[in-house]
């Protein structure tokens, strides 16, 4: 990895702990974090049209809903490309399973009715592209 992916690696980390931090503590994912990278993952589909399967998890939790806030759908967005871009379809949907399953875990191991997702899907994220990255096509893609 050259000092371009080092640094997108650092910012990618320092923004997913400030989400971690945001939810955790206010129970809500912030617009004035999701939304810039939800627009500059789509504008990076422009060169890899194939991160546009990341789509699926945004769209999958429009259609199901329960129990998901919006800033979970917004949040989806960026994750689903990145993980798309790495790992295809089938990394994308092992993210969004690993995800619900991080949630389930969390809530048992803490005995909470309700907890925020957006550390889970975070969590679940970059487990599926570290996996895609150390091991190309892991996922069949």
């Amino acid at each position: 990895m050259g000092l371009g992916g080092a640094v997108l690696v650092a910012v990618c980390g320092v923004w997913s702990i400030a989400l971690v931090l945001f939810d955790v503590h206010r129970r809500r994912l912030p617009d004035a974090l999701t939304i810039p990278a939800g627009v500059l993952a789509l504008v990076a589909c422009v060169f890899h049209p194939l991160a546009l399967w990341g789509l699926v998890w945004p769209a999958g939790y429009l259609l199901t809903g329960r129990g998901i806030g919006g800033g979970d759908i917004k949040l989806a967005l960026p994750l689903g490309i990145a993980v798309a871009w790495v790992a295809g379809l089938a990394g994308v949907i092992c993210a969004v399973a690993l995800s619900g399953l991080f949630t389930a875990l969390f809530a048992t191991l803490l005995k909470a009715r309700t907890l925020p997702h957006g550390p889970s899907m975070l969590a679940a994220a970059w487990a599926v592209v570290i996996v895609g990255v150390l091991w190309p096509h892991p996922f069949g893609s």
